[in-house]
């Protein structure tokens, strides 16, 4: 059988969980690699600093800069591999089925209103930046923060995608549990 022929058997939820999870997928390495960058201009300025006595203006904003896009960016990759932090507390005592039907729950009353009021919002503040060409206020160098802004709201919006994958998850979870059972 050929790819295509497996691929168009899967449902539009098997489908859709398999696009959110390659685009968190690719904003998790994405996150990983501005490591790298930001990495280089902590090493410039400690040379910088400590061995010329000449600390650098521009390296703080930089690594602001980068480090927030890098954590903002990691958020979806972060769930898609179950590492969001969770109180185990009383949920592990919990059947799964009890655990699917809360998570959906809390998904849809706490996670999916947030990061769609949080993505839509993000995108009005990214677009007056935008329009601004907005500097970043602290800091001597005055970095432009609007493309930072425009990550955020992007990862916003993969933080969603993959949040809908999750509850599309829970569902089919839901409905092998009840399969057993019968």
């Amino acid at each position: 059988m050929s790819n295509d022929n497996k691929i168009s058997r899967l449902s539009f939820g098997d489908r859709y969980i398999a696009f959110a999870e390659k685009v968190s997928d690719i904003s998790g390495k994405t996150a990983a690699f501005m490591l790298v960058p930001m990495l280089i201009v902590f090493m410039i300025e400690i040379v910088a600093r400590n061995v010329f006595n000449a600390p650098t203006t521009w390296a703080y904003g930089t690594c602001f800069i980068i480090g927030g896009c890098a954590a903002v960016l990691g958020f979806a990759y972060a769930m898609k591999c179950g590492t969001m932090v969770r109180i185990d507390a009383l949920y592990s005592k919990f059947s799964e089925k009890t655990k699917c039907i809360l998570d959906l729950v809390l998904y849809s009353l706490i996670f999916l209103p947030l990061t769609v009021m949080g993505s839509l919002e993000s995108i009005k503040v990214a677009a007056i930046s935008v329009m601004k060409r907005e500097l970043l206020s602290t800091g001597s160098w005055n970095a432009p923060i609007w493309p930072t802004k425009i990550v955020i709201a992007v990862s916003l919006i993969i933080l969603t995608m993959q949040g809908i994958a999750e509850m599309v998850k829970l569902v089919h979870k839901l409905k092998a549990i009840k399969q057993e059972v019968r």
